[in-house]
């Protein structure tokens, strides 16, 4: 049987102070103006609600028993409450049925009225769906209205989440559950935490997932899934317990709307936009029509996840909803939301509303809430979305609630806010209203975390510019960063400054944003995306073991330890999931990385200082100052653990060279290295004397004082295999690209591959040793050989017909371009050699070094883009583009577009399309300058949406660095001009002259400037058409462009504008 869930009573008796209402308003709308820390009569009216009303039970819902079900529900605004019964969630499923309404009265059993309104059913009401019908009015005063609504407190749902079902909760247990209990780390920063979609975690063909279950809770429940279902290479629970990860934090899986249920499985959505709070989305379930389903596949889920040792942390959005047409809202009308002094919603959440943690009963909500998933589905703990839009107060009391059930279950949050919130000056106890923000870490918790972003940008750069490189790609300046995060924020203040490590989350990437390895693509610009380019695997892995070598929890996103792409899409929220999933063929194609991340979480969880919450090592750290000119930073610190290494050395190197790194800490002087470029974890990778290190280009040695290396043998807990994999030329027998070095448990599976970092002008001859197979003690060696890869024109030059390829053929191709002797039309035509489309002397040097041994295999075309000055010498408008490749492989080159120059069309330009030569050849497109007057047409995509958008318009230079702003209010005033559709034709047209060249960037807002579009950057035609996305707009709080070429509306073949990205 389950046990009676012990819900904090008393939290709320300190906001039933006897008052009055006072009742002004009107309707809402959203707004996100200045006015914050103030009252308003939003909240003066609500207060003297909670002061009257406010209601400390935990039994509002339905509460079933085999005889009877109670319904309660708080209301206190209502003139009348009624229940509708129905035999199904939907009218549209088979033996739908309407069983009838039921009044509500008001519960005036403690004597006098608390808000609650309720009424008993005897008999048995399992699985039977149910709405209340609810008149009643704002808050703030007006005419009540009556609408239908689902349950706030709704425990289980039918599809699409409308109608709230009666759930016999008992039912829904899986086989074992009672046996199923908390995965609980008595630090938070022993958590290595790997951040999960659902549907991301198993959509994937090659998942080995049966096809049912793929991005589903069901797929968790899979045991043994392996890649392409082979049998060798272990891939979703079994693959996370290889790795050592210990937590997973799942993106939202309570119902959400954006998804429509009915629908199939190629819809996506990161499901931030709350429907039921304290329901399991349908969309995961394998049927959402049953209400039960859902719930028992749900803690099927989390028991198979705790079952493999892994705790589960639930992704909670409390600060708004999908819309302010929510439950919420029809039941007690403008209460659950943050209204500004003229009654508008509040949009600190940047979604449309955001909704009130110091009023009593959302308060007492947000505290059941979370209560709720821990008793009734083993929850281990919570991420909390835009936690600076909540009080402390409420925050607090979260944290003391769940500390009624274990200390150790996790909280964490995102320290700050989507906007301006119009919040009060106090909540609901009288006491001042403080933001959960990184600013008030003080007054929160320390065992409440904040996501640490100022480490997060100084690893790679901010997530807010593009462009913008951080530590790992060589930005020097961004060392005081990471500095700042080595101690988790607890000794240096970089934008924050928390009480202890247990309150810093330390990361480098989330959902939110690019992924880590598109971020060094975007940055770099050294592949394309989900190219794989050992440089960039480089910084990926100098990343992980910053994260790795700091204190803190230990945060990633799934997948970022396989170089996991999402083709460079930054808000990936609603994308296919083809962009979303993880390819699971990346944990053969980046076997090196995934095993680089397990040895450094080998390292880290034998390594106290590492994992321990409060500051006692604190003074342990000796630190190098930074240097501002160079990308390099250095630590030791000291351990006082026995059977652990007495003191650590951590280099990091983002430079683009090697580096000599000398550490301030000269008290040891001789080391062992068990992290370098290629290898982490518990091995002796090579000794060190003295306190200097070279450390490679974008890399981390990590190392540990000799003698307690020895001593402590620190031993990881399963025997460990390696296979190494060499690349080497075959003539010479050295190597084409450094050695791979895979780790696994012995008995797991490998697979390896030849390496991306070899250019195809080299091709595999042979391979030594097994390429698949399985982990043995010890290191087994695999090695492929290459050879030059030989153009196709050398392999037909029997030129005087002998039948071999020698110097005769020479002579022959000689003789005929000195007009000695003659050749057949079809010897003729064999001789380009060198794909330069011309026959020449060049043809014959390219044979004779091929039969002189010397490699013809490849060659380069230099792409230049090219204008002239004033004096009409011509210069570089861009970079130039290179293409090195096999020689007669094909290239094409893009037009390069941009304002201010366009292809002069008075001069002959080369063909974009070409093959690569042997040796080098160049290519010039020449420009001339041209129009720089920008024509735009704004306007909706539905006729029925008529609010009158802003613009806001600048410039970047061929650099990509912002310029000019273009907007007539220029710099002084957001949100821009206001558009005009001056000849009625629906769209609003803005006209401006650019200045200099380059392109042009769009935000396009509504009101005062919320909600407002992403930063639309690229733009580089004269004309352009952008058309306000009305449905996305609406679902997602956030105004959503699409960009034409042509007129969309009259032109359905127009096309798009491919160069404009949201940044």
């Amino acid at each position: 049987m389950r046990t009676t869930k012990k819900v904090i009573s008393t939290v709320l008796a300190v906001c039933m102070l006897a008052s009055t209402s006072a009742l002004v308003g009107s309707a809402a709308v959203i707004d996100d103006s200045s006015a914050v820390g103030a009252d308003t009569p939003y909240s003066t009216a609500c207060q003297a609600i909670d002061d009257q009303y406010a209601y400390s039970g935990n039994d509002l819902g339905a509460t079933y028993s085999k005889d009877k079900t109670v319904f309660k529900v708080w209301s206190p605004t209502a003139t009348e409450v009624n229940v509708n019964l129905y035999k199904t969630g939907s009218d549209s499923e088979e033996g739908a049925e309407n069983l009838g309404t039921f009044p509500l009265i008001k519960d005036e059993s403690s004597g006098s009225w608390n808000g609650v309104w309720t009424t008993t059913l005897e008999g048995d009401y399992k699985n039977i769906y149910y709405t209340y019908k609810i008149t009643a009015a704002p808050t703030t005063g007006g005419n009540a209205l009556t609408r239908e609504t689902q349950d706030i407190y709704s425990v289980a749902t039918g599809v699409n989440g409308v109608r709230s079902m009666i759930c016999d909760l008992d039912s829904t247990d899986p086989k074992g559950w009672e046996n199923d209990t908390h995965v609980l780390r008595d630090n938070v920063a022993e958590s290595n935490v790997w951040e999960l979609h659902i549907k991301d975690f198993s959509y994937d063909k090659a998942s080995g997932v049966s096809e049912k279950n793929r991005g589903k809770y069901l797929a968790f429940t899979e045991e043994g899934t392996t890649l392409n279902g082979e049998g060798n290479i272990a891939t979703c629970i079994d693959y996370l317990k290889e790795l050592g990860i210990n937590t997973v934090q799942i993106n939202p899986f309570y119902d959400f709307q954006s998804i429509n249920e009915r629908g199939g499985d190629t819809q996506f959505n990161w499901g931030y936009d709350p429907q039921n709070y304290n329901v399991p989305e349908g969309s995961y379930s394998s049927n959402p029509y049953d209400g039960n389903v859902r719930i028992r596949e749900c803690k099927q889920m989390i028991q198979a996840l705790h079952n493999a040792g892994i705790s589960v942390v639930m992704d909670v959005v409390y600060n708004h909803t999908y819309s302010t047409t929510s439950s919420f809202q029809y039941t007690v009308p403008n209460y659950y939301y943050r209204l500004t002094k003229t009654n508008a919603y509040s949009n600190g959440s940047g979604c449309g509303n955001e909704t009130a943690s110091e009023r009593a009963m959302y308060r007492n909500f947000m505290i059941q809430s979370c209560r709720y998933w821990v008793d009734e589905y083993h929850i281990d703990g919570f991420r909390f979305d835009l936690m600076g839009l909540h009080d402390v107060e409420t925050m607090n009391l979260i944290r003391d609630n769940l500390d009624e059930v274990d200390t150790r279950i996790t909280t964490w949050g995102e320290g700050w806010t989507g906007g301006t919130s119009n919040y009060p000056k106090n909540t609901c106890s009288g006491g001042r209203f403080y933001q959960a923000t990184q600013a008030n870490a003080k007054r929160l918790s320390p065992r409440f975390g904040f996501f640490n972003d100022a480490i997060r940008d100084g690893i790679k750069g901010s997530v807010f510019e593009a462009a913008e490189a951080g530590f790992v790609q060589g930005t020097a300046a961004s060392a005081s960063k990471i500095i700042a995060g080595i101690n988790a924020n607890t000794v240096t203040r970089s934008g924050w400054l928390a009480q202890a490590p247990s309150q810093c989350v330390t990361y480098a990437a989330c959902h939110d944003n690019a992924t880590l390895y598109d971020k060094l693509i975007m940055t770099t610009n050294l592949a394309d995306y989900g190219v794989r380019q050992d440089d960039v695997v480089s910084m990926n892995k100098l990343a992980a073991a910053i994260l790795y070598t700091s204190q803190g929890a230990t945060f990633q996103l799934a997948g970022e330890e396989m170089c996991r792409t999402k083709f460079g899409d930054t808000n990936s929220y609603k994308s296919s999931p083809n962009i979303n999933k993880i390819n699971w063929q990346n944990v053969v194609d980046y076997a090196d990385v995934i095993s680089y991340y397990r040895g450094l979480s080998q390292i880290r969880s034998n390594f106290a200082p590492f994992t321990c919450d409060d500051n006692t090592y604190a003074s342990a750290y000796v630190i190098n100052p930074a240097v501002t000119t160079s990308a390099e930073v250095a630590f030791t610190v000291a351990n006082d653990q026995e059977g652990q290494w007495s003191k650590m050395a951590v280099l990091y190197n983002g430079n683009n060279a090697d580096t000599d790194i000398t550490l301030a800490d000269t008290s040891v002087t001789d080391w062992v290295v068990i992290a370098n470029r290629g290898s982490a974890g518990l091995d002796n990778l090579g000794e060190v004397t003295g306190s200097t290190f070279t450390v490679p280009a974008h890399s981390a040695i990590i190392a540990v004082e000799k003698s307690s290396f020895e001593t402590a043998n620190v031993q990881p807990a399963k025997q460990m295999g390696k296979v190494k994999v060499n690349y080497v030329y075959e003539n010479n027998n050295k190597p084409l690209a450094d050695s791979a070095v895979l780790t696994g448990s012995v008995g797991t599976g490998y697979q390896v591959v030849s390496s991306v970092a070899i250019p195809d002008t080299y091709v595999i001859s042979k391979v030594t040793g097994d390429t698949t197979g399985k982990f043995e003690e010890g290191t087994k060696e695999v090695t492929y050989y290459y050879a030059d890869f030989v153009p196709e024109t050398m392999k037909n030059v029997d030129i005087n017909g002998d039948g071999k390829i020698t110097v005769d053929d020479v002579t022959a191709v000689q003789k005929y371009l000195a007009d000695i002797e003659n050749l057949s039309d079809d010897k003729v035509k064999l001789l380009d050699f060198n794909y330069d489309g011309v026959k020449s002397v060049d043809d014959v040097t390219m044979l004779q070094k091929y039969l002189a041994g010397t490699p013809v295999s490849g060659g380069t075309v230099t792409v230049n883009y090219l204008y002239p000055d004033k004096n009409g010498k011509y210069k570089k408008l861009t970079d130039p583009v290179v293409f090195t490749g096999r020689a007669g492989s094909d290239y094409k080159a893009e037009i390069f577009k941009v304002v201010g120059y366009a292809v002069d069309e008075t001069v002959e330009q080369p063909d974009v399309k070409g093959i690569i030569p042997y040796g080098s050849k160049e290519i010039n497109f020449y420009y001339s300058a041209s129009n720089l007057d920008i024509k735009l047409h704004v306007a909706h995509s539905s006729k029925t949406a008529t609010w009158q958008p802003n613009i806001w318009l600048w410039g970047s230079d061929l650099s990509g660095k912002d310029t000019s702003n273009f907007t007539q209010a220029g710099s002084s005033g957001w949100p821009g001009d206001k558009l005009t559709d001056e000849d009625g034709d629906g769209w609003y047209d803005y006209n401006f002259t650019y200045k200099g060249a380059g392109s042009y960037n769009v935000i396009i807002s509504k009101g005062t400037g919320s909600p407002q579009s992403d930063d639309y950057k690229g733009c580089v035609d004269n004309e352009m058409w952008i058309v306000i996305d009305d449905a996305a707009t609406n679902s997602t709080g956030s105004v959503q462009l699409l960009f034409y070429l042509d007129n969309p509306f009259t032109n359905p073949d127009a096309p798009i504008a491919t160069n404009v990205h949201a940044a």
